[in-house]
C-alpha cells in the first residue's frame, strides 16, 4: 500500500511507461532490421580485404539485445537497468564495428591504407542508425546516456586510428609544413589518410544531434503531460458541471464572466408532491427516485443546448443561451420541458412510485434578461444567473399545482418561442390554450401566463 506522503502514479506516468513499454518491442524489431540493411550495405563481395563477411559474426552480438529488450518490455520497470547497461555495449559495439578492419581479429597488424579505407566506408553511419533507434525508446536519459558512451566510444576510436602505424592524418599538418595545393591534394588522395577532422565533425554532428532529440522528447513528454492534465481537469470539471459550460471553464484562464447582463431562458422542473412522497419512504428508494429523475433532467436538458445551473432537492434550475450565444434558446427549453414530462410520465407508467399512483412534474418557463456571472471568493467560485426572470421562472413553475398543469409559460417566453419559430410555433403551443393573468409573489405587477390544463 503506498504511503500518504509518497504521491501516486498518474496517468502520465503510466502512459508514459507504456509507450517506453512499445518503443522497446518496436526497437527490438526494427534492431534486426538494421542488422540485415548494415550487412546488405557493407558486406561486399569485392571487398579489398575479403573479410568483411565476418561482419555477420560480430553483428550477431548485437542480437542478444532484442531478447533483452523484450525481456524489460514485458517485465517492467525492475529490469530496466538492463537497458542501460546494453546501451553502453551498444555504444562500444558499433563503433568498434565501425573502425576496425577485421573485427573478430583485433589486433592483427594491417595496412596502413586498410585502416582509412574502413573508415571512409564506413563512418558514423552506424551511429546514427542505432541512435536513431534508441530515440524511439521515447527515454531522454537514455538517448543522453546512450549519447555519452557512443561519444566516449568515438574518442578512444579516434585515438587508436591515430596511434596506428604507418597511418597518415591530418593532425600530421603543423605549422611547419607549408603544402601546396598539388600536395595537400596528393596527401588526402594517399589511401592511408584518415580524415580525423573530418570524422570529429562527423561525431560532433552526431553528438549534438543527440542532445536535440533528447530535449525534443522530453518537450514531447512535457506537452503531452500538460495535455493529459487539461484533459484531467476538463473531467473533472464535466463532473460537475455541464459539457458546455466545462469546455468554456477549460478553455478559459480567467473566470467565466464577472458580471454580464444576456436575455435567456429559464427552466425550472419540480416533482410535485415528492415532500409526502420523501415521508414515507426509506433513504435510498428516495435516493435513487431522486437521481432517476436527475438524470432524465440533465440528459434532455444537455441533448438540446441547455445547461444545468442547480439541484435544489427534487427541482431542477436550467438555463438557455445564457452562458453560450444559443441560436434558438426558445424553442430549445420547449423540446426540453416537453421531453421532460414525456420521459417521466413513461418512467412512471412502467415504475409508478407513489403506491401505484405516478407522481408528476410541473415545469416553469420565462424568459428575460438575467445577470451572469461567478459567485463566490478564490476557491469557492460558481457560475450563477441571477434575476427577476429566475425568480419568475420558479414562481411560475410552483403555480403549476394551482393551474393543474405540467408546465407553465409566460408570454414572454410564447412571444420569443413565436419569433425564433413562427411557422412551428402555433403548432407547439396549440395544447397550451388557456391564457391568464396570475399574481405571483414578490411582482407587483400581474403577470400573463398559458398553460394547459390536465
Amino acid at each position: 500500500m503506498p504511503s500518504k506522503t509518497e504521491p501516486s502514479e498518474t496517468l502520465f506516468d503510466r502512459l508514459v511507461a507504456r509507450e517506453e513499454k512499445r518503443g522497446l518491442i518496436l526497437v527490438a524489431f526494427l534492431r534486426i532490421c538494421m542488422l540485415a540493411f548494415i550487412l546488405l550495405l557493407f558486406s561486399k563481395p569485392d571487398s579489398p580485404t575479403g573479410k568483411l563477411y565476418t561482419l555477420l559474426e560480430v553483428l550477431g552480438w548485437f542480437i542478444p539485445g532484442v531478447f533483452i529488450q523484450l525481456f524489460v518490455a514485458f517485465r517492467g520497470s525492475k529490469s530496466y537497468w538492463m537497458i542501460y547497461l546494453l546501451a553502453v555495449i551498444d555504444a562500444g559495439l558499433i563503433v568498434y564495428v565501425s573502425v576496425v578492419p577485421d573485427p573478430l581479429n583485433p589486433f592483427l597488424d594491417h595496412p596502413a591504407w586498410l585502416y582509412g579505407f574502413v573508415v571512409r566506408d564506413r563512418g558514423v553511419v552506424f551511429s546514427m542508425i542505432m541512435m536513431a533507434l534508441v530515440i524511439m525508446t521515447f527515454s531522454p536519459r537514455l538517448i543522453l546516456w546512450f549519447g555519452f558512451w557512443l561519444f566516449t566510444a568515438w574518442c578512444a576510436a579516434i585515438w587508436w586510428l591515430m596511434t596506428r602505424p604507418g597511418v597518415i592524418v591530418s593532425q600530421h599538418f603543423g605549422d611547419e609544413w607549408n603544402p601546396t595545393q598539388q600536395e595537400i591534394i596528393d596527401t588526402y588522395n594517399l589511401p592511408e589518410f584518415v580524415d580525423i577532422s573530418a570524422l570529429a565533425e562527423q561525431v560532433i554532428i552526431v553528438i549534438v544531434f543527440t542532445l536535440a532529440c533528447a530535449v525534443m522528447v522530453s518537450r514531447l513528454r512535457v506537452l503531452i503531460n500538460q495535455f493529459a492534465a487539461a484533459e484531467r481537469a476538463h473531467g473533472n470539471l464535466a463532473r460537475y458541471f455541464p459539457t458546455a459550460l466545462a469546455d468554456q471553464l477549460a478553455d478559459r484562464d480567467e473566470p467565466v464572466r464577472v458580471g454580464e447582463r444576456r436575455d435567456c431562458v429559464i427552466l425550472f422542473a419540480d416533482i410535485i408532491g415528492f415532500s409526502r412522497f420523501a415521508e414515507k419512504r426509506d433513504p435510498q428508494e428516495v435516493m435513487r427516485f431522486l437521481n432517476q429523475f436527475h438524470q432524465i433532467a440533465t440528459s434532455q436538458i444537455g441533448a438540446y443546448g441547455g445547461i444545468v445551473e442547480k439541484y435544489i432537492g427534487d427541482a431542477v434550475m436550467a438555463s438557455f443561451a445564457a452562458f453560450d450565444d444559443l441560436e434558438k434558446p426558445a424553442a430549445n427549453a420547449f423540446c426540453t420541458a416537453q421531453a421532460i414530462i414525456t420521459q417521466v410520465a413513461e418512467w412512471q407508467a412502467r415504475d409508478p412510485a407513489n403506491a401505484g399512483e405516478p407522481l408528476k412534474i410541473g415545469v416553469g418557463l420565462n424568459f428575460g434578461p438575467a445577470v451572469v456571472g461567478d459567485i463566490g471568493q478564490r476557491e469557492a467560485v460558481t457560475p450563477a444567473v441571477i434575476g427577476a426572470t429566475v425568480n419568475l421562472a420558479a414562481r411560475l413553475e410552483k403555480a403549476t399545482r394551482e393551474l393543474s398543469s405540467d408546465a407553465v409559460l409566460s408570454t414572454q417566453f410564447a412571444k420569443k418561442l413565436v419569433e425564433e419559430a413562427p411557422i412551428c410555433a402555433p403548432v407547439l403551443l396549440g395544447r397550451y390554450n388557456q391564457k391568464e393573468t396570475i399574481q405571483v409573489k414578490g411582482f407587483s405587477e400581474p403577470v400573463g401566463v398559458l398553460f394547459t390544463q390536465s
